[in-house]
């Protein structure tokens, strides 16, 4: 009887309102009066709607986008099964309240044809008044919308409870709802849909993760547990997600809470920046310096790897400090991306953690590793260096690890140490690791988890004490989540990540080839490197260079021996013979004229006299042609 006393005071409730019986202060205090003001406010009726708003069109996309989470033994069908032997209807709509699936109940069938609480109909608050999916989108949190607090009459027989199923960024994704007879009205089924709204949101972060990190949550967990430092994983809305234990005792007695609300903002500046120094933070966190490795693609990521140091302070004297400025001074440039993995390079060489360089393929990974490998406390045991892309099956293995002698038809009598012996005390740096076999990624895991490894045809265990600097031109993530390359050793080698950029992406070309073009002049032993002209430099901001820096630094040496003894590297003198030309040619008779002037500078090694000879003209009509066809500015 209760609850008829009840819904009969909402029905009064309802029909009071309806007839504009509420001044504004009175409906600032009631919750139901301010969400009913919001439908009236919006135009829509109450007692006679019209036909319940469908959107078939988007309904496949948006059952493709949330299928996963329809599976069997899924959250949501466990709930929905458990709450239609209550007589409800589960259901899941995506953030415009469309819904995308449902579990009926048998009793319900009815009231839902009467409704149409079925797939494809849309329940937001503007489609359908106050109801428990569209209100608790409006609202963002969880609600429960019983009997007559319905807008629309017709629904209220209904009793809805609702909660907005957020993804990693804390954005409204979906809604979850119970739908049910209002006279089955029930809290318990309230705290069930809250619960398991939770548990779907729990679900699209470890599919995040999935998507984002091979192994997921697990291999990060367990990459924290390995960090020789206090590390933990923060998301951009501030929650930290995992701790390693030496952060928990760097933070004993202090709130996390606290700690996210400190790192926060440096994951939400835009460009991110990778270090910073905590100088205001309290406690055991001041002065402490951390560096942020990204998880997501793009300039905003959803979480960060957060690794907290003790700021390194190098003593003033020559033999500290000189030196690792002279290593690293061979990476030339100011482009944003190649200072950042510069500078972590640095600060990473003295330690003993693995390092994994990606990048393109000529991009300057061998010359980071030998930089590194110089500023570290090995710098004067051996560097060796070994390209798995060149050496496949038996041949790697017995590069790298060595053979016993007879191991093989053609071994070599006495056999033969790999290259894990060759380097011991000292740095491997194993190039192209994404071509490696199955096997020999085995093989080289054992090795990193103890520094054992067997030679080829031997059983006797040989020990080695090697760093590793490994490189990939390939999409090692794309290859761990194919099969293609192990989950366990990429996990093992990524201890620093130095991402290259490719040429074509950096913003300081000048000063590189400005830099390079020093470097050909000291080991020429020239007075003072060429300058570039500005048809030059042009050409060499404006090219795509698929080879990247190997490829700039072989088209200057090129310049340089074709430039001879002169002030400076016209365009003429840079191979562009493959490229577009700088000026459009307008007629068959342009092209054929540059394409006879670029062989006559060619055939005359860029003697501009003997090029005139070689075309038959004056030297005064040769300079016209090459300012003609955009290939030297001005006269000499």
């Amino acid at each position: 009887m209760r609850t008829v006393r009840n819904q009969v005071i909402d029905r009064r409730l309802w029909e009071r309102f309806h007839a504009g019986a509420f001044s504004p202060s009175e409906i600032e205090t009631s919750l139901v009066l301010q969400r009913w003001a919001r439908c009236r406010d919006a135009g829509l009726s109450a007692d006679n709607p019209g036909e319940p708003v469908m959107d078939l069109d988007r309904l496949p996309e948006a059952q493709d986008q949330f299928a996963p989470l329809f599976a069997a033994g899924s959250p949501f069908d466990a709930f929905a099964t458990s709450i239609a032997k209550e007589g409800f209807c589960g259901l899941m709509c995506d953030r415009e309240g469309l819904v995308i699936a449902r579990h009926i109940a048998e009793p319900f069938e009815d009231s839902i044809a009467e409704t149409r609480l079925i797939e494809g109909a849309l329940w937001s608050e503007s489609a359908r008044g106050t109801n428990g999916i569209g209100t608790a989108l409006i609202e963002s949190r969880p609600v429960s919308v019983v009997g007559v607090e319905h807008y629309e009459e017709r629904n209220q027989a209904l009793a809805c409870y609702s909660s907005p199923v957020r993804d990693i960024r804390s954005r409204v994704v979906a809604v979850l709802d119970a739908t049910g007879p209002v006279s089955q009205a029930s809290g318990f089924i309230h705290a069930s849909v809250i619960a398991t709204a939770a548990a779907i949101e729990a679900l699209l972060v470890a599919r995040t993760y999935d998507a984002a990190v091979p192994g997921g949550l697990f291999e990060l967990e367990r990459l924290l547990t390995e960090q020789p430092h206090a590390t933990l994983l923060l998301e951009s809305t501030g929650h930290i997600r995992r701790t390693n234990a030496l952060l928990r005792r760097l933070m004993q007695g202090s709130e996390p809470a606290a700690l996210a609300r400190m790192l926060r903002p440096f994951l939400s500046q835009s460009p991110l920046r990778m270090t910073h120094r905590l100088d205001d933070a309290p406690g055991p966190l001041r002065g402490l310096e951390i560096d942020l490795e990204p998880i997501g693609k793009g300039d905003e990521p959803f979480a960060a790897l957060v690794h907290l140091r003790p700021e390194r302070r190098h003593k003033r004297s020559k033999d500290l400090a000189q030196p690792l400025a002279e290593e690293f001074a061979t990476i030339v440039g100011s482009d944003a991306a190649i200072a950042s993995a510069r500078g972590r390079a640095a600060r990473f060489a003295s330690s003993d953690l693995p390092v994994l360089l990606l990048g393109e393929s000529g991009t300057g990974k061998e010359l980071f590793a030998r930089a590194v490998h110089a500023a570290s406390a090995r710098a004067k045991a051996p560097f060796v260096a070994l390209n798995a892309g060149t050496l496949t099956g038996t041949l790697l293995e017995s590069e790298l690890f060595g053979y016993a002698p007879g191991a093989f038809t053609g071994a070599a009598p006495g056999g033969r140490v790999g290259k894990l012996a060759a380097g011991h005390g000292g740095t491997l740096f194993l190039d192209e690791i994404g071509e490696m076999s199955p096997h020999v990624q085995a093989m080289l895991l054992r090795f990193l988890e103890d520094g054992s490894y067997f030679r080829l045809g031997e059983t006797a265990e040989q020990k080695a004490d090697v760093r590793l600097i490994a490189a990939t031109s390939r999409d090692l993530p794309a290859f761990v989540e194919q099969g293609r390359f192990r989950s366990d050793l990429y996990f093992r080698m990524r201890g620093v990540v130095l991402r290259l950029p490719a040429l074509r992406d950096r913003t300081d070309r000048r000063e590189l080839a400005d830099g390079l073009l020093a470097r050909i002049a000291q080991r020429q032993r020239a007075p003072k490197p060429l300058g570039l002209s500005p048809a030059a430099l042009a050409w060499i901001q404006s090219h795509d260079w698929p080879g990247n820096v190997r490829e700039l630094r072989t088209a200057l040496e090129y310049s340089v021996v074709l430039a001879g003894d002169g002030p400076r590297i016209e365009l003429w003198h840079l191979p562009v013979e493959d490229s577009p030309p700088i000026l459009e040619a307008g007629s068959l008779l342009q092209t054929a004229e540059r394409t006879a002037l670029l062989n006559a500078l060619d055939h005359s090694k860029g003697n501009l006299s003997a090029a005139a000879r070689h075309l038959g003209v004056a030297r005064s009509t040769l300079y016209r042609m090459l300012e003609r066809q955009g290939l030297r500015e001005g006269s000499e």
